[in-house]
């Protein structure tokens, strides 16, 4: 390991994060006063970045000696001062690359959550649960970044990335900082409408939005896909022959909910941040656990007929043939009613991510994309971050 830096203030029971290189996947901070060391072991750790979700109050407030320590070498240490302050409303956790518009993915505490009706606005129970929002960001970073599935990663790509929180509990329940609607039975959406407004309030603009709620009752994730800002110089595709684009910037940044209640053991981040991460006119990466189809959709196909053949072939991407998946990624055959089918798996093994994978026979973190979603996207993402 190289030196290392703190990302902005280290406060009690708010996030911290190390920005270095090399960084093991045992990396662990040792706080060291005149008085003792405490170690405290960070929730997400890449080679380039550490977090801690909250900084525990064991490490007392003062000035401290910080440094790491992975498979048994210690980095120089550097000088940090805990305070017990309010935490940031705005907290950046990594900067990103150093340009005016970095590929950009911002977490939100919801203020407010919008009844089915429409018709009222009630106190997310989010803004009081602090240390749950801290929690489900942790698992988001890990579920994006650290699992099976390494399009985030692939690269070098979550270097790139400009990850920040936004958590306001002065918010009040009124529909100008409402960012989540109810949906029967127990669906919960992004007002993506609002999100840009809301965002730059607070001087962000995003490419992805996580929005999390602390609702009991509507506890299901949803995502709505990415409105591109389409431009003439934008990079082009050819898929099937007919040619689209691969939108540079957002008009209306892709979102998705997330519980406080989320089953952490599962790939729902990542899922959700397929869905949100495609566009809704250039192609749509779309749920493949059912047989509704329409739209654009990048990684779903209907056959003539209910039941009928699956081609061999699913679709041309930039002049590359990608293979159609015959038996539905490992689950078993499609229903005999489902006219659907699906593209090549890249691990036959399991499930693919966009599909059931909680029905993986070992753990659904290890569940990936499928080939041509796995190409389409990360020439999306690629657009974004080299603009």
């Amino acid at each position: 390991m190289a030196g290392f830096t703190v990302v902005g203030e280290a406060v009690q029971g708010d996030f911290l994060a190390a920005v270095g290189s090399g960084f093991g996947t045992d990396l662990t901070w040792e706080f060291e006063t005149a008085v003792g060391t405490v170690t405290v072991v960070p929730d997400v750790v890449r080679p380039h970045l550490a977090v801690v979700a909250r900084l525990p109050a064991d490490v007392p407030t003062g000035p401290h000696w910080l440094r790491l320590r992975s498979a048994g070498v210690l980095t120089d240490r550097i000088p940090v001062d805990v305070t017990a302050r309010p935490p940031s409303t705005v907290r950046v956790l990594y900067s990103g690359e150093p340009k005016p518009r970095p590929y950009t993915v911002v977490f939100v505490g919801n203020p407010a959550i919008q009844s089915e009706a429409g018709d009222a606005f009630t106190p997310d129970p989010v803004l009081t649960d602090r240390a749950g929002y801290h929690a489900v960001v942790a698992y988001c970073l890990r579920n994006i970044l650290t699992e099976a599935e390494d399009v985030l990663r692939a690269d070098g790509t979550d270097g790139r990335l400009r990850i920040v929180s936004v958590f306001d509990p002065t918010l009040g329940a009124e529909e100008g900082n409402s960012l989540a609607h109810e949906l029967a039975p127990n669906l919960m959406e992004t007002r993506r409408a609002g999100l840009v407004s809301f965002l730059a309030r607070f001087g962000e603009v995003a490419d992805m939005v996580f929005v999390v709620h602390g609702s009991t009752t509507h506890n299901r994730a949803t995502a709505w896909f990415t409105t591109d800002d389409n431009r003439p110089d934008d990079p082009t595709f050819t898929y099937d022959g007919q040619t689209r684009r691969h939108g540079r910037f957002p008009r209306i940044p892709g979102s998705c909910t997330i519980p406080t209640s989320v089953n952490t053991t599962g790939m729902t981040a990542l899922h959700e941040f397929g869905h949100a991460a495609s566009d809704f006119t250039n192609g749509m990466i779309t749920d493949l656990y059912h047989d509704v189809t329409g739209g654009v959709p990048v990684n779903k196909k209907v056959r003539t007929q209910a039941g009928g053949p699956v081609p061999g072939t699913f679709a041309t991407y930039d002049g590359t043939v990608f293979a159609a998946d015959p038996d539905r990624d490992g689950i078993g055959p499609y229903p005999p009613t489902w006219s659907s089918y699906h593209p090549e798996l890249t691990d036959a093994t399991r499930p693919n991510l966009m599909d059931d994978y909680w029905q993986s026979p070992d753990t659904p973190r290890n569940c990936r994309l499928d080939r041509l979603t796995y190409a389409w996207l990360r020439d999306r993402l690629r657009a974004k971050l080299d603009r």
